[in-house]
């Protein structure tokens, strides 16, 4: 007879634990910053406390969004405006939706936000992204009991959209691997996590990006062969011979709902508020493979760009960057290759926008 009022205690204690601790806003003070719920808190933490004056820019993406504020900030007298950017390695649109949400809840924040998307076509990929399964580990913290529906329906295989729910109702199961290690190492993660928090936003603003160049392999588009220099990473070797020489995948309209879906979704957000929505499409890379996927008329970003206040910069405006020399690996500008992609954005911002006022 004693086991039941034992079990209901228990169950009432983890809940209470549960709710007060991962379910506030306690826990996410103390992640991991290199982890990646902690990292993407890094981000949105380093723009919430960012001082801003002056109509402000935002820019998202994941890691080849390597826009550099501390460029374009040096600009501020002639511009007018001030940049910044919550650009995420690994984050994917889907998370890009909720981190807007968070940066900017009420959607007046910024005078544009600056999205940077693979292609205008909503080229196709392996995989489906839908069930990405890094997105709820990114996202956990900013995610709402409120959300539960949306998002974890938005998974496609039953078992991510329990995993999702699952994750969103006990939080601490996301976070078992961080809060172990928490344990393990108390001392340690709070002197680093204090770190952090002070230095993160000059660490992020300060980034020169590394020298790193393709500029000694080549490819032979007609006898489909790579040729790397001497002493070449095997793995970047491998990435460049599966992105440029691979078939490219078969175009099913998956992705593009699933573009259609996210983006939509950041257009709702801000329809009817002054902020303009950009697109850019991002460098595709130090060497240019020549099947490029169709011309989609009816993607995810040329449907949008019919509506108020979104505009597309133009698909080949990046063209001249796409350069072994200015590419460190098959996706990632190199440092030489950052600067004039942060100074073209900002010349090219300033333009559709016009003078700041």
């Amino acid at each position: 007879m004693r086991a039941a009022p034992v079990l209901l205690a228990s169950v009432v204690v983890f809940a209470v634990m549960e709710g007060a601790v991962f379910h506030t806003g306690v826990y996410p003070w103390i992640l991991n910053p290199d982890a990646s719920t902690g990292y993407l808190e890094t981000i949105l933490r380093i723009e919430h406390e960012r001082p801003k004056t002056g109509p402000q820019i935002l820019g998202i993406g994941d890691s080849r969004m390597l826009l550099l504020p501390r460029l374009s900030n040096q600009h501020t007298a002639e511009t007018g405006y001030t940049f910044g950017t919550i650009a995420t390695a690994g984050a994917s649109p889907r998370c890009w939706y909720y981190m807007l949400r968070d940066a900017d809840p009420t959607a007046r924040l910024y005078k544009a936000i600056v999205i940077a998307v693979e292609s205008y076509d909503d080229a196709e990929r392996w995989g489906d992204e839908n069930d990405s399964d890094s997105d709820l580990s990114y996202l956990i913290a900013r995610l709402r009991l409120s959300d539960l529906p949306e998002y974890s329906r938005s998974y496609h295989s039953p078992k991510q959209q329990w995993k999702a729910a699952e994750g969103m109702l006990l939080k601490g199961l996301v976070y078992k691997r961080d809060f172990e290690d928490l344990l393990l190492h108390p001392i340690s993660r709070v002197r680093y996590v204090e770190l952090n928090r002070r230095g993160a936003f000059g660490w992020n603003y300060e980034y020169n990006g590394p020298p790193d160049t393709l500029t000694d392999f080549h490819v032979d588009w007609t006898a489909k062969t790579l040729t790397a220099p001497p002493g070449a990473a095997e793995g970047l070797v491998n990435i460049l011979k599966f992105r440029l020489l691979s078939p490219l995948p078969p175009e099913t309209g998956n992705h593009s709902r699933y573009l259609k879906y996210w983006l939509g979704k950041i257009f709702e957000h801000y329809r009817g508020s002054p902020t303009r929505l950009i697109f850019l499409r991002l460098p595709r890379g130090g060497f240019v493979r020549p099947d490029q996927p169709p011309h989609n008329p009816h993607s995810s970003v040329r449907e949008l760009a019919a509506q108020p206040n979104v505009t597309l910069i133009d698909e080949h405006f990046f063209d001249s960057l796409e350069k072994p020399e200015l590419f460190r690996d098959d996706l990632h500008l190199n440092g030489p290759g950052m600067v004039p992609f942060s100074l073209m954005i900002t010349q090219e911002v300033t333009r559709i926008l016009g003078p700041a006022r």
